[in-house]
């Protein structure tokens, strides 16, 4: 039965980075309460396909690369087109971006230098990632009138910057290490 559901987790995966999309939209004509919606549903399916994937111990080369790539698409975008409608602080978009970017570039830089290094998820980037949900989520919910205290908005905002930059810090530390066990060349 497991074999059944092997792929089931790349396919959530692919639905929420095909989710991206409509979410702009939703966003760019203000039409917050489908976005909203459409956020919570695009979301759950990041928590889902990481226990279906648990569940049938079957990881996929698909699944290892297309789920980092559909966080950082799918966030990201969230990130830039709420900063871009002041809903956000460009300033915490900036550091978002910056941090995905960076870690892009380091696990690029570490694969030609190493060859034979596999990326692996830290629990800070994990919270990271929830933490930056939960900020999108509530800043959407404000927009769309679910949310009436702005305290919760600021509050999920600055959660998204405290582990933004703690995960980023991890990952630089796990870089250095990873850098300070290489062959000389």
């Amino acid at each position: 039965m497991k074999g059944t559901f092997r792929h089931a987790a790349d396919l959530l995966t692919g639905v929420r980075l095909l989710a991206t999309l409509p979410l702009v939209v939703f966003v760019l004509e203000e039409r917050y309460e489908s976005a909203f919606w459409l956020f919570v549903v695009a979301g759950a399916t990041d928590i889902a396909d990481g226990l279906v994937a648990r569940w049938v111990n079957q990881p996929t080369t698909l699944g290892a690369f297309l789920d980092p790539v559909a966080d950082k698409v799918f966030l990201g975008s969230m990130f830039v087109v709420l900063g871009i409608g002041a809903a956000i602080p460009l300033w915490l978009v900036a550091i978002v971006i910056f941090r995905d970017a960076a870690i892009g570039a380091g696990t690029i830089a570490l694969r030609l230098r190493l060859r034979q290094f596999r990326v692996e998820p830290l629990v800070a980037g994990k919270l990271c990632t929830l933490a930056q949900m939960l900020c999108i989520g509530f800043v959407l919910g404000a927009l769309a009138h679910y949310v009436e205290e702005r305290a919760f908005v600021d509050i999920a905002i600055y959660g998204a910057l405290a582990m933004t930059i703690a995960s980023g810090i991890a990952y630089l530390g796990t870089a250095y290490r990873l850098q300070g066990s290489a062959p000389a060349t």
